[in-house]
């Protein structure tokens, strides 16, 4: 209030001097017109002073008014500061109380849901009887009214199920008993799960002492541990890929195998179902969890006796065959040299005849006792011999040269590995013989056949192959010419005689070797047979033996 009247005092004091000064001045600007010296004095003693007043007054009163506004600054930032404390004090109890109103109602509102959330973790543990408290009647009280329901239904679904799963339990052991051979079913870490009377006899465990036991706790013969399990293994892989060549075809045939129980052996082929967990219906895939293996030793002990006496008889047959049917031949030899009588034209192509039919005779019986002999010792090792293989090859083929130039046939041998190898020179040379045969019957004049042998250092297996450009073999018909007594008939072959033994030899001899036979063949395009042998190469430093000619049975 003091700078406010001090102000005004003085604005008013610089007013009336303003005045003055005006009036002054208005007498000077006479004096100045009519007396000059006169008016310079006046200017001098009066207008003079009267500036300088009013300068001063005005610098002070500048000088109150900065004063003035000063104050007022300060005045106006106090009040602005006070004002935002205080806008901040009311928005941070504002937001405090929204916070704790937002969580006391959100808490409210949540607290049902968490209740239903616990209560589907309980169901999923398999609590069935698990129940809501239902309060209110908004969505959330209809969510777990249902919820209740569906518990409800869960349960009396349950109590139907598990009425439905031992009644097909009990089925499933039924019927596993009423099988006549052995069954297994294994579970995923190949434990045992069930095993049926059949079972128990082979095993020679009851059926709570084998249960949870492993294969190799079952079977005390390592033979039949290792045929079940690579029985297994092939099963897994036919999830992928079913066997699609010749040789996949063969060796995923189920393996045979022979127990002994009482003294008397009975013989089983080994058959595996993989159970897929999943599957619904559906092929199963490797990558489908296996919930389970299923075992079935399949009882053929009467068809190996069969085909036991079936090799007996044959053999014998043959064998008894073999003299007279070489005193026939000496006859026909002995009529045909003229050596009891002379004989025309007609006579000796009778004889020719006669002679080429007993020659066929004499094949087909040493094939039918090659094959006999093969089958018969299939558990025994082979005599070995250390024979030349590049030798070997060229004396048959130098022997079987006439009968393809007969027929306009190119016969080459090519890419021959060199060294020897320990293998039955009766058994390459029969094995090589039978292809060659083939060759000449199934191709076509003016055809070429080839022979080749191949060393793999690493399998340690000799592959021959003989390749043809014959008729070739329909995919029909190559899953059964390594059959026995199996024969593709075809317009264009020539060579009577042959009943089917040559390639069912040739694949008991490279079995005997742990070999196999591969066949790539195309109607028209020819064919190509790889004979496979597992042999030792012998050094150079040991002989080799060589036997010029095929022993006889």
């Amino acid at each position: 209030m003091g700078t406010q009247d001090s102000s005004s005092a003085l604005l008013n004091d610089i007013e009336s001097r303003w005045d003055d000064y005006k009036s002054h001045l208005d007498l000077f600007y006479s004096l100045a017109l009519h007396h000059p010296p006169k008016a310079r004095r006046f200017y001098e003693d009066t207008l003079e002073h009267e500036i300088s007043t009013l300068r001063a007054r005005s610098l002070t009163l500048q000088e109150l008014n900065f004063a003035a506004f000063q104050t007022a600054k300060l005045q106006a930032k106090n009040r602005a500061k006070q004002s935002t404390l205080g806008v901040m004090l009311v928005a941070a109890v504002a937001l405090a109380v929204g916070l704790i109103g937002s969580y006391a109602i959100s808490r409210r509102a949540i607290q049902p849901l968490r209740d239903l959330t616990d209560s589907v973790k309980e169901l999923k543990a398999g609590h069935l009887d698990t129940h809501i408290p239902i309060h209110g009647a908004d969505e959330i009280a209809d969510l777990g009214f249902e919820f209740n329901r569906m518990t409800e239904r869960l349960r009396a679904f349950e109590e139907m199920n598990v009425n439905e799963i031992v009644r097909e339990k009990q089925k499933s052991e039924a019927i596993i008993e009423s099988i006549d051979d052995p069954l297994l079913l294994f579970d995923a870490e190949g434990r045992l799960l069930h095993l049926n009377k059949a079972a128990e006899v082979i095993t020679g465990h009851s059926h709570e002492s084998a249960l949870g036991r492993s294969l190799s706790d079952l079977f005390r013969s390592k033979d039949v541990r290792r045929n079940v399990e690579h029985a297994i293994e092939r099963a897994a892989k036919e999830l992928v890929r079913p066997a699609a060549t010749l040789e996949e075809m063969i060796s995923a045939a189920p393996p045979i195998v022979s127990l002994t129980s009482g003294g008397h052996t009975r013989h089983f082929r080994i058959r595996v179902a993989r159970i897929v967990a999943g599957q619904n219906g559906g092929s199963a895939t490797r990558e489908m969890p296996v919930a389970g293996v299923l075992v079935l030793f399949t009882d053929i002990t009467h068809f190996k006796e069969l085909d036991q006496m079936k090799s007996d008889f044959i053999a014998k047959v043959s064998h008894e065959f073999r003299t007279p049917l070489t005193s026939m031949t000496m006859s026909l030899d002995i009529l045909g040299d003229e050596l009891v009588g002379a004989l025309n034209r007609e006579q000796h192509d009778i004889i020719d005849t006669s002679k080429d039919d007993a020659r066929r005779l004499s094949k087909l019986i040493r094939d039918l006792l090659t094959l006999s002999r093969l089958e018969s010792s299939a558990d025994t090792k082979a005599t070995e011999e250390v024979i030349d293989v590049q030798q070997a090859t060229e004396q048959l083929v130098r022997s079987m040269q006439p009968m393809y130039r007969e027929r306009k046939l190119r016969l080459d041998v090519d890419g021959m590995v060199s060294g020897r190898f320990k293998i039955t020179q009766e058994h390459y040379v029969s094995v090589l013989s039978n292809l060659l045969s083939n060759a000449l019957k199934y191709t076509p004049s003016g055809g070429s056949v080839s022979i080749s042998t191949k060393w793999n250092e690493q399998t340690s297996e000799l592959s021959l192959i003989v390749r043809d450009t014959g008729v070739g073999i329909a995919p029909a018909d190559q899953e059964r010419i390594f059959e026995k007594f199996v024969q593709i008939k075809h317009r264009d072959s020539s060579t009577p005689g042959s009943v089917g033994l040559g390639l069912a030899i040739v694949r008991e001899i490279a079995a005997r070797y742990g070999g196999r036979v591969e066949l790539e063949s195309a109607v028209g395009k020819g064919s190509a047979f790889t004979v496979r042998f597992r042999v030792e190469r012998i050094p150079v430093s040991e002989p080799a033996i060589t036997i010029s000619s095929q022993k006889e049975a």
